[in-house]
């Protein structure tokens, strides 16, 4: 059985990462770390938090989104992130019987691998999916793995269960990424969780909910 992990949100704890980046780029603001993430896990965009909260206008957005795309990956950053406890016990336990995959939307196919290295990961998963900002996840997933409806994506963002459904495969939300409880159920996921550390294990390797 082939398992589907997005990275960021799922895996890996990125919010530092997005909180402090943001607070550099916004020299103004004062969102403390739980208010930002309160907005964005009820899936307020930026540019409504910017618009309505710091009377940005049209300009200044475009010049917020070029500088936020352009340091969002850099070493800097990126080394605020941090894998969720015990999740590389379970990862290792899970490629004993099943094949992993990474499938993210990062821009970097290299910056991705380089981090995934760092973590210990480079021989967990058979493939580390890249997007580049060009291409669909599901699109990379039939393009190198053989799915069936017995296959998994896990992640925390509608754009993960949105992917498994068009492959026809189970879908699993986490809520230790970007979005709430509430906004996942919008999408309707097979199965919604706290982390991935609540996996069912017996279940996933039965192929049922």
């Amino acid at each position: 059985m082939n398992i589907f992990f997005d990275l960021d949100g799922t895996l890996i704890d990125s919010r530092q990462r997005l909180y402090q980046l943001f607070q550099s780029l916004v020299s103004t603001s004062d969102l403390s770390f739980d208010k930002y993430w309160e907005l964005k896990r009820s899936k307020i965009s930026h540019k409504e938090i910017l618009s309505s909260k710091f009377n940005y206008s049209e300009e200044q957005y475009m010049d917020f989104e070029k500088r936020w795309m352009s340091e969002i990956e850099s070493e800097k950053w990126l080394k605020l992130d941090i894998p969720f406890e015990g999740i590389s016990d379970l990862l290792i336990h899970l490629s004993k019987n099943h094949v992993l995959f990474i499938v993210t939307a990062r821009q970097s196919e290299s910056i991705a691998l380089k981090q995934v290295k760092s973590f210990g990961w480079e021989n967990i998963f058979s493939k580390v999916l890249v997007t580049q900002q060009q291409q669909e996840k599901h699109d990379l997933i039939k393009n190198i793995a053989q799915i069936n409806r017995e296959d998994w994506i896990i992640g925390d963002t509608g754009k993960d269960i949105q992917t498994g459904k068009l492959l026809g495969i189970k879908t699993a939300a986490v809520l230790s990424g970007f979005l709430s409880k509430e906004s996942l159920l919008s999408y309707q996921p097979d199965i919604i969780i706290n982390t991935v550390l609540d996996l069912e294990i017996d279940k996933i390797t039965n192929g049922k909910l």
